[in-house]
């Protein structure tokens, strides 16, 4: 696929988050779930911020551009009318993944109400020689002046890793990289959302609260996060037992697979390819969120193995459909067409 505008034929990632989407709304609407009444109000909650992030992005690389005399190549790229239609595309079905995703991740508990937890407790001691990883390192890392910091770094650091990635990849001149990306990224977020929907987990805090209680002083907006979560997924409850009660869609609690580690990774791999310090700060951005959510509870380390696996898939697909081998000479290509 080339560069070449425009481009009428729908996109994989548009195909395939419309049919998760679809897909999900008949599904919870069995169980008294209303997917379909949310999504006018995701069209402005979700799109805009995305929009920020693209915005951003165009900024940052005009501005780099101009230092390295290239910023009429970009401007000529950022004015066509293929590229803001593509990026109206982009947008659109962003919002409708993050809907199909979100559903999924919140019907959880309704449509398929059984939980794993305990097996999945079992089989990260298997792999890690009778041990609980979570306890390990919990007890490895427990001065509270560490674990403030964790508690401090997860949330912040998974903010700004999708700033970043969106930001990087949204704004990106190459119809070829952004289609990629967001092929990439349905294949990874939807594939984890069912694979939450096949193993229901909540993960080793709410499992084993009692573990995780100890360190409250240390966890605290880890621990305050968690509260949030599980009032919304106690509302999710009461709609199982046939009570109404107001839901956020995007508060769904699920722990396997790991799609905090799984994003990590993915974008980690793409900037293999395409930037040299991105690919360095996701490096370090995949150990720190892998290593924070054993530590803070949000998940077992099985999780992360699975998360990893599904980045892998995700990235792998497109590298083969769109050539990424060529995506380093791409990227000089465009910057000297």
């Amino acid at each position: 696929m080339g560069d070449r505008w425009p481009h009428a034929r729908p996109y994989f990632f548009e195909i395939f988050a419309t049919l998760n989407l679809i897909a999900i709304a008949v599904l919870a609407g069995r169980f008294g779930i209303q997917v379909m009444p949310s999504i006018p109000k995701t069209l402005y909650s979700i799109m805009l911020p995305l929009l920020a992030q693209l915005v951003i992005g165009a900024i940052v690389r005009l501005l780099i551009a101009r230092r390295r005399n290239q910023v009429d190549v970009l401007w000529r790229r950022y004015k066509s009318k293929g590229w803001w239609t593509d990026s109206l595309r982009v947008l659109l079905f962003g919002t409708v993944l993050v809907d199909a995703y979100s559903w999924v991740k919140l019907s959880m508990p309704v449509v398929h109400p059984v939980l794993f937890d305990r097996q999945l407790f079992d089989l990260d001691r298997t792999l890690f020689f009778g041990f609980s990883p979570n306890i390990f390192f919990l007890n490895l890392f427990s001065p509270h002046a560490f674990l403030r910091f964790v508690d401090w770094a997860y949330a912040n650091v998974f903010i700004a890793s999708m700033f970043l990635a969106f930001g990087f990849f949204l704004s990106s001149p190459s119809r070829r990289i952004r289609i990629g990306y967001m092929s990439g990224m349905v294949i990874l977020w939807m594939g984890g959302a069912w694979l939450y929907m096949a193993l229901p987990s909540l993960g080793p805090a709410y499992y084993f609260p009692d573990v995780w209680f100890a360190y409250g002083d240390a966890l605290r907006r880890t621990q305050f996060l968690q509260s949030m979560l599980m009032r919304n997924y106690q509302n999710v409850l009461r709609i199982r037992a046939g009570i109404n009660a107001p839901v956020n869609m995007l508060l769904g609690i699920a722990a396997f697979p790991s799609l905090h580690v799984g994003f990590q990774t993915f974008v980690f791999l793409w900037f293999r390819r395409l930037w040299l310090s991105g690919q360095i700060i996701f490096a370090i951005f995949v150990l720190v969120i892998s290593l924070g959510s054993v530590i803070t509870g949000w998940h077992y380390l099985v999780d992360a193995y699975a998360g990893l696996a599904l980045a892998v898939i995700g990235y792998g697909i497109p590298a083969h459909v769109f050539r990424i081998s060529e995506w380093a000479r791409l990227r000089r290509v465009v910057a000297h067409a």
